[in-house]
């Protein structure tokens, strides 16, 4: 994840990077976070079925945590979050640290 230790606030009751300790409980739009099916994504009938069972399943609302946001130079705000990401057959698990968009996640109850 992103290493914000050394950030220095210029005005501290404006930060720009709000971290939450413990992360807070998301869930992550897949589609909305990763422009997916764009330049060079097979047609589904064209991918053998050992990569359909066995890589990265990253399609549809994901669990993942919250961890901070930070604020871009044009006053958009990016949520950094870790997301769980399984096979299709969900025997495998792999958590990816990522920046996207606010509008890619939803805050869920704890």
């Amino acid at each position: 994840m992103i290493n914000t230790d050394h950030w220095n606030e210029r005005w501290p009751d404006h930060p720009v990077i709000r971290t939450f300790e413990p992360a807070r409980p998301v869930k992550v739009d897949i589609g909305r976070a990763l422009p997916l099916g764009r330049g060079g994504a097979s047609r589904a009938d064209h991918v053998s079925m050992r990569v359909k069972t066995s890589a990265l399943y990253m399609s549809g609302c994901l669990d993942g945590a919250l961890k901070f946001w930070a604020r871009m130079h044009d006053g958009q705000w990016l949520a950094g979050i870790t997301v769980r990401v399984t096979d299709a057959g969900g025997t495998n698990l792999v958590e990816i640290d990522m920046l996207v968009t606010a509008d890619a996640i939803t805050e869920t109850p704890a």
